[in-house]
């Protein structure tokens, strides 16, 4: 399994007709290619204006066969072209993690999600895959929510990162009370973090969307 995203910056100016070409795209991607795009927007974070288009698919064929879909769609083509007018110039990145723990359902409703990103120290990567899945799963016992911990396919190599999605802003700050405030928590990172990821400023990174289409 798979988590795909796109991700770009909108430009500064008309931002409700940019809102409005960003809900087309995913209604064309989702009536063309059948994957079940999301589309999210960065909120209380850094990067404010990136929106994000993301879907979880079985294997990269499905991927492939989607995009071949959409890259002989003149109706998907002609939105592409139309979004020069909406977006930063190569602002624009595909992103492609392997997903190697999750035990909810990833067409679960939310309206915020959470992810928290770093990279694996080298000389690490078999712990640090070990140590990725028993985060998530000492948060789903905190929270009670789904985590999912996902493998860097492209860009970042090492890079991993934790997943979850929230029904609503209460429940987001809930849970990140829960994990913030649990002693257990706090030293299963504080003991085993160390060494295992890398740790200069801006190693590690975590980034709130909000759920739009």
């Amino acid at each position: 399994m798979y988590l795909f995203s796109r991700s770009t910056s909108v430009a500064g100016a008309r931002v409700r007709d940019a809102m409005g070409w960003a809900a087309s795209v995913t209604a064309r991607v989702n009536q063309v290619g059948g994957l079940g795009v999301g589309l999210w927007s960065q909120t209380f974070s850094p990067g404010l204006g990136t929106l994000v288009w993301s879907t979880v698919v079985a294997d990269l064929a499905t991927l492939e066969a989607a995009n071949d879909k959409l890259m002989v769609d003149d109706g998907y083509l002609e939105l592409v072209d139309a979004g020069r007018e909406h977006v930063l110039a190569g602002s624009t990145d595909d992103y492609l993690g392997a997903v190697i723990y999750f035990q909810g359902d990833p067409n679960r409703p939310a309206e915020y999600a959470t992810v928290a990103r770093t990279t694996i120290a080298a000389g690490n990567l078999a712990r640090g895959v070990a140590l990725g899945v028993e985060i998530s799963q000492r948060a789903e016992q905190i929270t009670g929510l789904p985590t999912m911990f996902t493998a860097d396919v492209t860009g970042n190599y090492g890079g991993v990162a934790w997943l979850s999605g929230y029904a609503d802003v209460a429940e987001l700050e809930r849970a990140s009370q829960a994990l913030n405030s649990n002693p257990e928590f706090v030293e299963l990172l504080d003991s085993n973090a160390p060494g295992v990821y890398a740790n200069h400023p801006g190693a590690s990174t975590q980034t709130i969307y909000r759920h739009i289409v």
